[in-house]
C-alpha cells in the first residue's frame, strides 16, 4: 500500500508540476488561443503620421447618438500605448480608474500580427455596466484604435489574465474590426456679395472628423476669397463658383471657375484650385504625385495629354514658344498648385476619377484657360 501511496503522491506531484507556468484564464478556449500566439522578441511601435501639428493617430468613439462607432483623428506629441490608451478614454469619456496593465504583440498559426491587451478590472467592472449597444461601441473602439495604430489583424483582450465574460459576451477569442463609419464631411457655400458687382460662393466644409484641418482650409479658403471681394475695384462685374471634383475621405479637390468684367472688354475667365490632403492636412500639389520633368517631356513631344481637338496643335505651338526646353516647363510645373507659405503657384491641377488635369492659362482667342487631362494615374 505503501508503495502505491508514493506512485500516486509522484503521479500527482507532476500533473502540478505540468500546469505550472501555464497562466490560468478561465476559459479553455482563451488559454488555447493564446498558446498558438509566438511571442515577438521586440514590442511594435505605433504605425503613425507625422505633420507639422504632431503626430496624428486614429482614435475611434462612438459618435453623438452612441449609434455607430466612428474614426476621429488627434494629435499628439509622441505616440506609445500610455499615449494612445489616454487618448481612447478620452474620446469615449471613460475614468482615469480604468487602465491597461500590459500590451504584448505576437504572431499566430496563420502569419497575423496579434496584439494582447491585460486591462484591470476596472475596467470589467466598466463594460458590465453597459447596455449591449454601448458595450459594443467600447470593445470595437478599444479593438479598432489598437488595431489601426499598431497595423496588426487580431486583438485579445484579457482583464488581470483572466478571460473578460460581460453581461452579454464572452471575450474568449480573436477580436477583428468592428464596423465604423469614416467620418462623414459635407462642404457649404458662403455666399460673399458686394453692391459692387462681386458674387462668390465660397466652398466650406463641416462635419470633418479632424476639426483642425478644418478650421485651417476654412480659414484658407475664406481668407482668399474675401481678399479677392476686398481687390475688386468695381464698375463690373465679379463672379467665382466652385466644383467638387474629388471628395473621398482621403482627399478634397476642388476647382474654382471665374469670370470678371470692367464693362470695357469681353468678360475674362480664370481658374485655380485647391487640392487637400484630409489625413495631413497638407495641400496636394502636382510635383506630390506626377514625374513634372517626364510630364515636361512629353508635352514637349505633344504626348501624355489630351486637350480639345481643334486647340491640340495651337496649344503645342505655345508650349514650346514660351517655355526654352522640356527643362524650362517642369520648373513651371513643379510651382503648380496652392503654397501655404503664400507665395503664387505657376498653376493649378485638380484630381477627378483617378485623373490628374492641368489648368493651363492661354491666350483669351483660346479661351483664357483650359483644362488638360493628364496620361498619368
Amino acid at each position: 500500500m505503501k508503495k502505491w501511496t508514493v506512485y500516486i503522491v509522484v503521479l500527482v506531484s507532476l500533473v502540478l508540476l505540468a500546469g505550472c507556468g501555464k497562466q490560468e484564464t478561465g476559459s479553455e478556449l482563451l488559454t488555447e488561443t493564446q498558446e498558438t500566439v509566438e511571442l515577438a522578441e521586440e514590442p511594435l511601435e505605433p504605425v503613425v503620421t507625422e505633420t507639422s501639428e504632431g503626430i496624428a493617430l486614429h482614435i475611434y468613439c462612438g459618435d453623438e447618438l452612441a449609434e455607430n462607432i466612428v474614426q476621429t483623428t488627434v494629435y499628439v506629441e509622441s505616440a506609445d500605448e500610455e499615449t494612445v490608451m489616454e487618448e481612447l478614454l478620452a474620446a469615449l469619456e471613460i475614468g482615469e480608474e480604468v487602465e491597461l496593465d500590459s500590451i504584448s504583440f505576437g504572431t499566430n498559426q496563420g502569419g497575423d500580427r496579434v496584439i494582447m491587451l491585460d486591462f484591470n478590472q476596472a475596467f470589467a467592472d466598466y463594460v458590465k455596466k453597459l447596455s449591449s449597444a454601448g458595450e459594443n461601441i467600447v470593445m470595437g473602439s478599444v479593438t479598432n484604435t489598437f488595431l489601426d495604430c499598431y497595423q496588426c489583424e487580431l486583438l485579445l483582450v484579457t482583464v488581470e489574465g483572466k478571460v473578460l465574460e460581460t453581461n452579454y459576451n464572452v471575450y474568449e477569442e480573436y477580436l477583428e474590426y468592428y464596423p465604423y463609419v469614416e467620418s462623414a464631411y459635407r462642404v457649404v457655400t458662403e455666399l460673399l456679395e458686394t453692391e459692387d458687382g462681386v458674387s462668390i460662393t465660397c466652398p466650406q466644409i463641416e462635419g470633418l472628423g479632424d476639426e483642425r484641418i478644418q478650421e485651417k482650409w476654412n480659414e484658407i479658403m475664406l481668407a482668399n476669397e474675401q481678399m479677392a471681394v476686398e481687390g475688386w475695384g468695381g464698375g463690373g462685374t465679379y463672379t467665382v463658383t466652385y466644383t467638387l471634383k474629388t471628395m473621398t475621405t482621403d482627399t478634397l479637390s476642388i476647382l474654382m471657375d471665374g469670370v470678371f468684367s470692367d464693362g470695357s472688354y469681353d468678360e475674362q475667365t480664370f481658374k485655380y484650385t485647391y487640392n487637400i490632403d484630409l489625413n495631413t492636412g497638407g495641400s496636394i500639389r502636382l510635383a506630390d504625385h506626377v514625374d513634372v520633368e517626364l510630364l515636361a517631356e512629353n508635352m514637349f513631344e505633344g504626348k501624355g495629354y489630351y486637350v480639345d481637338e481643334a486647340l491640340a496643335p495651337y496649344f503645342l505651338e505655345r508650349i514650346q514658344s514660351i517655355y526654352e526646353s522640356p527643362d524650362s516647363l517642369a520648373r513651371s510645373l513643379e510651382g503648380y498648385d496652392y503654397v501655404e507659405d503664400g507665395s503664387d503657384p505657376y498653376g493649378y491641377s485638380y484630381l477627378e476619377n483617378g485623373k490628374v488635369w492641368l489648368c493651363m492659362e492661354v491666350p483669351h482667342s483660346m479661351g483664357d484657360y483650359i483644362e488638360i487631362e493628364l496620361d498619368v494615374q
